[in-house]
């Protein structure tokens, strides 16, 4: 009874925070500034006659997730959906209503279900948009590399995986700072600033410490795919349970 129960609360809450029109804005948004980011490399395919590193719409997407705006103005957007829900519900004390009617542990496994699904979904489904947009804008350049037969395609899985578990740690990193900080406002705009400062600092006072570059967590271009994974991983669950604690702690006063 109590898995159902639970199985229910988190579906119900994956629903609002992906049926709502902050989702969709945060798809588009995301779409517009990938495809934006690579449509220069994409004019130098064109210029240069074909793609020499593989399929031209594999290597223009690559590309277009991996740029430095993109990875920069991801953690902008991703806390759109339901960052924030958790310090609405708790500054209206509507989250006791909700808690009681559905239990504390329900309430609180949806509550971090909801910010990390809402902003791992925005960004694979913003993923897609622009894969789509990609394919058909590189129907007319051709691959002209050495080796044609191997097309890295699986590789695209590992793009979209790390790609979610991106969105959900900037997603859940902003629904915590607005429950510790007691501030909606914050829910979207600190994953911005924390991305910022953590990619300034690194890059001028621990040059080599590449594992401490946000950049490295988001597109293993340094370190190979299991590391980001793995960050990834990590910092979604110790955010999820730094989430967790401080939505009961507020719930108990």
């Amino acid at each position: 009874m109590k898995k159902k129960k639970l199985f229910s609360v988190l579906s119900a809450e994956g629903k609002s925070s992906i049926f709502n029109p902050g989702f969709a804005a945060g798809v588009l948004l995301l779409t517009v500034v990938f495809v934006t980011a690579g449509y220069s490399y994409m004019e130098y395919l064109q210029e240069m006659g074909g793609s020499v590193e593989g399929a031209p719409w594999i290597v223009l997407f690559t590309y277009c997730i991996s740029s430095d705006q993109s990875l920069l103005l991801l953690p902008l957007f991703v806390p759109l959906a339901a960052s924030g829900t958790a310090q609405t519900e708790l500054k209206s004390r509507f989250c006791l209503f909700l808690a009681e009617r559905s239990g504390k542990k329900e309430y609180l496994l949806g509550k971090v279900s909801g910010a990390a699904i809402s902003g791992g979904l925005m960004t694979v489904f913003s993923y897609i948009l622009t894969l789509c947009i990609v394919s058909i804008a590189c129907m007319n350049i051709t691959d002209v590399s050495r080796d044609v037969s191997e097309l890295p395609v699986w590789n695209l899985f590992f793009d979209f995986l790390c790609g979610f578990l991106n969105g959900a740690l900037w997603s859940l990193a902003g629904s915590a700072a607005a429950v510790f900080t007691k501030n909606s406002y914050l829910a979207y705009a600190s994953p911005f600033i924390f991305y910022y400062v953590m990619t300034v600092f690194q890059e001028r006072y621990y040059e080599n410490l590449y594992f401490l570059s946000p950049k490295q967590w988001a597109f293993p271009s340094y370190y190979g795919t299991a590391f980001c994974v793995f960050v990834l991983l990590f910092l979604d669950l110790a955010l999820s349970g730094l989430l967790i604690k401080s939505i009961e702690r507020r719930l108990l006063r």
